[in-house]
Parts: C-alpha cells; sequence; structure tokens
C-alpha cells in the first residue's frame, strides 16, 4: 500500500502543478483539494484494515463494515464525512448566501453617492476616449502587421487595457506567444514588446522594451510551465484567489500585470475585492497591497468591468429585498446594456446609465465608478437612454449607413452630452456626433477630421447654447462653384463663393434638401466656423 500512497502523493503533486488551484476553501480548489484528501483517507483506511485480498470500489466508497480496525473505521468515516461537507458546502453554501436571503449585504457592496453633473470635469478632448475597442483592435493589428520579423513569432492580445497615461487616454495590451512551439524558441528572450493605442487620436505604436532598455517580459499568460503567470501567482501566493489580471504600464512604460484578489462569502458567492497584487513580467517579482488605496496612482483598473456593474445592479434592485426586485419592483433600477469609460483627475471611470427595470427608453440618471479606488457617483438626470441617442446620431448619417459606438457621457458647458463615434461597415470611424442626453433629437454631427472642438461648436449651437454667437459666424454668401463629392463614403459639398472664400460640409438629413440643389449664382445665409483654408458651415438655408 505504501507504492499506492507515494503514486497518489506523485499525482496530486503532478495535478497541482497544471491546475495550481488556491488552497483557499471558497474557491475552485476546494473541490480538487477535497477529492485529494479524501482519496488520501480511503487509501490509508485499508492499510489499517484487518481484512485480506482485495476491496471492491463498493466496499472501499460505502461500506464502513469491511473495515474491520478501529483506525480503519475512523479513517473510513472521516472520509465520508469530508466528502458529504463538501458537497453541502458547494451547493448548500451559494443558496444560503444568496441575495434570496442576503438581499442588504449584496446591495451594500458597493456605496454610491448621489453628486451633482457639476462633479464631472467639463469635457477636456485631449482625454476623451472616442476611439473604441473594436476600432483600437484594428489599429494595433494594423502596426503589428508593419513588423514582420514579429508578426510570425508572436500573436496581439486582445486584452486592450483603458489607462491613463502621459496626459491622455490609452489602451494597452501585450504580445503573446503564438503557439507552443514559438514559445520555446522565444521563452530566453521574452515577449519583446507591448502595443500602445492612443484612444483620443487613434496613434497606435510598437513599444519595444529593448528601447526602454528593458529585459523581454518572461511571465506571462501565454507562458508555459513556471513562467505562466497565473502558475506565477499561485506558488507565490498559494492561499489567494485572483480573476483575471489586467496588463498596465507605469508612468515610465514599465509593463506591468495588476492581479486584483478576492474573497467570497460562501462558495464562491458575494465576491469582493480584497487586495491587489503588482506583477513583474519581466522578473517575477511582486508587491502585495491588501489595502487597495495604497497601490500606485498609475495603476488604473483593480476591480473589473464586469464586477462593478454587478454591484451596481445589486445595489438598484436589491433595496427592498429580493421578493420586490424580481415581482413588486418598486424603486427597482438597473444599469444600460453597455458601458464606456470616462477620465478623470489621473484615474479611470467606467461609465453607465441607470434606468427603471421596465426598460423603458429613457435614463434615469448615471453612474461613474472608480476603477482604482471603487468609489462611486450617481448623478439624477432623466433622459434618453444610450440607445435613442445612437439611434438619433445613426438617423442624422442613415444615407450613409454607419453605425454608433456605445457613447461617452461628456460635460458640455455644465450639461451631459453624449459623445459617439460613426462608423462604416469596416470599422473604420467616418464621423463623430454629439446627442444631448435629455432631449436626444438636438444632435450635431462632424467629419472625422475636422475636430471635437468643431464638434462641441456645432452641438452648442444646434443646441441653442448662448456660446455659438462667440464662436460661430453668420453671412450671406453667393455661390461662385459648388459642388458635392464623395470621400471617403461620405458626400461632402465644397462651395466657393464669388470672393473666392471656401466652405465645406457634410451632407445629412437636416442640409440635404438645400445643399444637394446648389447652383452658381444662388445665396445662402449660413452659420459657420472660419478656418485658415477651409471654412466650416454649420448650418445654412
Amino acid at each position: 500500500m505504501i507504492k499506492y500512497i507515494i503514486l497518489w502523493v506523485l499525482l496530486v503533486a503532478i495535478a497541482w502543478y497544471i491546475m495550481t488551484p488556491s488552497i483557499a476553501i471558497n474557491g475552485p480548489g476546494l473541490i480538487f483539494w477535497s477529492i485529494a484528501i479524501i482519496v488520501l483517507l480511503k487509501m490509508i483506511s485499508i492499510m489499517f484494515s484487518n481484512k485480506n485480498g482485495l476491496y471492491s470500489l463498493n466496499e472501499i466508497l460505502f461500506k464502513g463494515y469491511a473495515h474491520t480496525s478501529i483506525i480503519s473505521k475512523v479513517l473510513f468515516y472521516l472520509s465520508n464525512l469530508l466528502a458529504a461537507v463538501t458537497v453541502i458546502w458547494i451547493f448548500v453554501s451559494p443558496i444560503v448566501f444568496s441575495p434570496v436571503f442576503n438581499a442588504q449585504s449584496y446591495a451594500n457592496r458597493i456605496e454610491i453617492e448621489n453628486v451633482d453633473f457639476s462633479t464631472v470635469n467639463e469635457v477636456d478632448f485631449t482625454k476623451t476616449p472616442i476611439i473604441d475597442r473594436e476600432s483600437t483592435i484594428v489599429l494595433g493589428d494594423r502596426v503589428m502587421g508593419e513588423m514582420p520579423e514579429l508578426v510570425s513569432q508572436f500573436e496581439v492580445s486582445t486584452e486592450y487595457t483603458q489607462i491613463s497615461y502621459k496626459d491622455s487616454v490609452y489602451r494597452v495590451t501585450p504580445l503573446e506567444y503564438a503557439d507552443f512551439i514559438k514559445y520555446f524558441g522565444n521563452r530566453n528572450e521574452g515577449i519583446p514588446a507591448y502595443i500602445l493605442v492612443n484612444s483620443v487620436t487613434g496613434e497606435a505604436e510598437l513599444v519595444k522594451l529593448k528601447d526602454l532598455g528593458l529585459d523581454g517580459m518572461k511571465y506571462v499568460p501565454s507562458g508555459h510551465f513556471n513562467e505562466n503567470l497565473h502558475r506565477q501567482l499561485q506558488m507565490q501566493y498559494p492561499n489567494l484567489m485572483f480573476g483575471s489580471p489586467s496588463f498596465e504600464i507605469d508612468d515610465e512604460g514599465h509593463p506591468w500585470y495588476v492581479c486584483t484578489t478576492y474573497s467570497y462569502t460562501g462558495y464562491q458567492t458575494r465576491q469582493k475585492v480584497s487586495g491587489v497584487v503588482l506583477f513583474d513580467p519581466i522578473t517575477a517579482n511582486s508587491i502585495k497591497y491588501d489595502d487597495v488605496l495604497d497601490a500606485p496612482k498609475w495603476v488604473d483598473r483593480i476591480y473589473p468591468e464586469s464586477l462593478v456593474m454587478e454591484e451596481v445592479d445589486n445595489n438598484g434592485s436589491l433595496q427592498s429585498g429580493f421578493i420586490n426586485s424580481i415581482f413588486g419592483q418598486k424603486n427597482v433600477t438597473v444599469t444600460s446594456d453597455g458601458y464606456n469609460y470616462l477620465e478623470q483627475d489621473g484615474d479611470i471611470y467606467i461609465y453607465s446609465g441607470i434606468t427603471s427595470a421596465n426598460e423603458d427608453a429613457s435614463n434615469l440618471g448615471f453612474v461613474l465608478i472608480n476603477l482604482r479606488t471603487h468609489d462611486a457617483m450617481k448623478i439624477s438626470s432623466a433622459g434618453a437612454n444610450e440607445s435613442s441617442a445612437m439611434n438619433s446620431a445613426e438617423g442624422e448619417v442613415r444615407n450613409y449607413g454607419y453605425t454608433s459606438t456605445f457613447p461617452l457621457l461628456v460635460n458640455v458647458n455644465g450639461d451631459p452630452v453624449y459623445m459617439m463615434a460613426l462608423k462604416d461597415d469596416n470599422g473604420l470611424i467616418k464621423m463623430y456626433a454629439m446627442v444631448d442626453a435629455t432631449d436626444y433629437q438636438k444632435v450635431a454631427t462632424i467629419e472625422s477630421d475636422e475636430g471635437f472642438e468643431t464638434l462641441k461648436k456645432k452641438f452648442v449651437s444646434t443646441s441653442g447654447g448662448s456660446s455659438s454667437a462667440q464662436d460661430l459666424k453668420e453671412k450671406d454668401i453667393t455661390i461662385a462653384s459648388v459642388q458635392i463629392l464623395d470621400v471617403d463614403g461620405t458626400s461632402k459639398c465644397f462651395i466657393t463663393d464669388t470672393e473666392n472664400k471656401k466652405y465645406k460640409c457634410t451632407l445629412t438629413s437636416k442640409n440635404e434638401d438645400v445643399l444637394a440643389f446648389l447652383k452658381a449664382g444662388d445665396t445662402i445665409s449660413i452659420t459657420y466656423e472660419e478656418l485658415e483654408d477651409v471654412s466650416v458651415i454649420n448650418t445654412v438655408k
């Protein structure tokens, strides 16, 4: 029997190395360790039995009378007790600790402060992450394709963490080993670069670590054996439970993995963030913070988006109990079907609308959660929901068939405004739009090359803002020449007046009936933004 116990030790060691489960009883590692200990107890109980010959599986598992010695019987029943407790813990504790019986505890996982919209800073277009994840992936793949020496060996991760970096906003993602064979061919040097994409301008850069004076990243999720990131984390911190680490860079461009740790009440129920570990993928050195507020300020994502959205939904739906959240639904609110990001004071906030459980076309307000500190703010401001705003923006350019990205929430002159990109069928950004969050019929659109300040001025003018008279000029012009051209799938009108001044305008549902029939000699009234070469027409009649 000794040889079987030695075999058990070897098998458990191999299985642990492959799966590397946490030893915490509230996580999935519980199943692994319970099965391992139960099998060990069964084997030892057989050793102390006085029965000669082989045991059947039925005797080993269920028939205690087959174990004649006291030690054998104790170990036999102890193993069965452990099996029963494990099954009860796994299947019963999620019910006992569920929102059905603990609604208030779930509702209070996050504290949400009611604030005025003035708490949100006035929009800063140098820090407005208008480039969405899908467009970012396209830009990153394009940069990678320009590096033939890397394309054959590495792939681009689709992680793209949203970060605040160098006084702007970026998405950053590492390269990863293309496959197991490529790992062996490159493991000595490690992963040599990461991709950085500016979420405002769309500029994408492949950052080579050697240019920063750094070695390659060896301890990564796509690594194997001791160079696998998850295995390294559990070997260093066997009692902690980790989620999916997020890739970030510090102020000097040094890569890190931000590894959030979690605690549970019951078996994988009522998840909460318990701390964070910063892991250096170059050296495998790590720093553990029990209080997330002690982590460096350059860290942007400690609380994952999925968890904070779940917490906000629980906060809005479970305040009056679980039954009310299902049937009466009095004062029950939920988040919108999507979220986006907002940079404020160097931190990244996740934004989503708050709507009633009836899922109508309006929002009751907005919620902003700091992904580093967990600070949450609720802004009460009734208006259109994101889907209505997206449909309104798409309606402005319906003749092109552009689709809207999920909007950002920005502060324009103290008012909440949705801002979104409009993309063609190939996923390329063609235009930008602003939609009034309280009245989705107020819409302004511009071409992607006109600049966000132009969009702001046009929106303020459209919504009747007082600053439009300062930003836009009015004039009657007589047309000398006019032509409508298709530029990258967008219909644009180019006008030269009799004073040889040039103007341009994008055709929309509001102006196409006028612009489409213009000819030389016609006189029109316009409001426009005066630029050095070609002025941009805002309205025409």
